[in-house]
């Protein structure tokens, strides 16, 4: 896919520039804008993705960006200024959060618009995997874990295969300060990559052997399902794997070919591994 009409979704990028610090040297853009943000996107038929408000540029001159996900329609439908109507009044809102002075870069951003139709795809693809695990678990999450929605995601883009992971965040180890206890499922991937060693395949995607991952395309046939939960410093929603060997808190997994059955085998046994993810009993 190379051109923008490709995408059902296009991503744009509002950004400024803030090489004088007139917006000051500390966050808050990012949790003061956020509402507002959510809501003038979704009356506009968009979708707020998140803001970056303390990153610098390698000459270390501040910027602040917001990402916006614009459906086909709502990008093909410029204002005389060449850019989507309907980022015009989310530009006037900020406009109005941050001191004058600043440049403003808008543009469309291929690297997110990317992510998220290969994101999409995986989903689409393997819902008959992820609904059964979304289902079993969303309602078992704790400690803020509910904020960070679950999230199919492209790792990997080779010629003619894409590699990703599905991961949902449960809740704080209470065993490890500063860790998130997260759930990855997909496939059993060993028996797919047959014609070469499987550890040196997995290292190749940055992934250890008997990761659960998402293929596209997806392979033939019968498959095996595995699911696999982990305690690390998992930051957020960016990223759900770590590189330091001593990252890992905690490890568990889980084998089965029906979906169903796997999901409903994790979720009981979590519950008896972390008692207090235990849904309370209904009155």
């Amino acid at each position: 896919m190379r051109d923008w009409s490709d995408f059902e979704w296009v991503v744009w990028r509002l950004g400024v520039q803030d090489p004088q610090h007139l917006a000051g040297g500390g966050p808050g853009l990012a949790e003061r804008t956020h509402a507002t943000m959510t809501d003038l996107s979704g009356s506009l038929g968009c979708v707020y993705e998140h803001c970056v408000d303390t990153d610098t540029y390698p000459d270390e001159t501040p910027y602040y960006a917001w990402w916006v996900r614009l459906p086909a329609a709502e990008h093909a439908r410029r204002h005389t200024d060449g850019l989507p109507q309907a980022l015009h009044p989310l530009r006037e809102y900020l406009t109005t959060q941050l001191p004058d002075g600043l440049k403003w870069e808008i543009t469309p951003d291929r690297e997110y618009t990317l992510d998220q139709a290969g994101s999409s795809a995986m989903r689409t693809a393997y819902d008959g995997l992820i609904a059964p695990f979304e289902r079993a678990l969303m309602p078992l999450r704790r400690d803020g874990a509910d904020a960070l929605d679950p999230r199919a995601k492209v790792w990997q883009w080779e010629e003619d295969l894409l590699v990703g992971t599905f991961d949902l965040w449960l809740c704080n180890d209470p065993n490890r300060l500063n860790t998130w206890l997260v759930v990855t499922v997909g496939l059993w991937t060993e028996p797919h990559f047959s014609d070469e060693e499987p550890a040196h395949r997995m290292g190749s995607f940055g992934f250890t052997p008997h990761h659960p991952l998402l293929l596209l395309p997806r392979p033939p046939g019968p498959v095996t399902f595995t699911a696999r939960a982990e305690s690390g410093p998992f930051s957020g929603k960016n990223t759900s794997r770590t590189k330091e060997a001593d990252a890992i808190g905690t490890a568990h997994q889980w084998t089965a070919t029906d979906p169903d059955v796997l999901a409903e085998r994790v979720a009981r046994d979590l519950q008896l591994l972390w008692p207090h993810l235990t849904t309370p009993k209904a009155s």
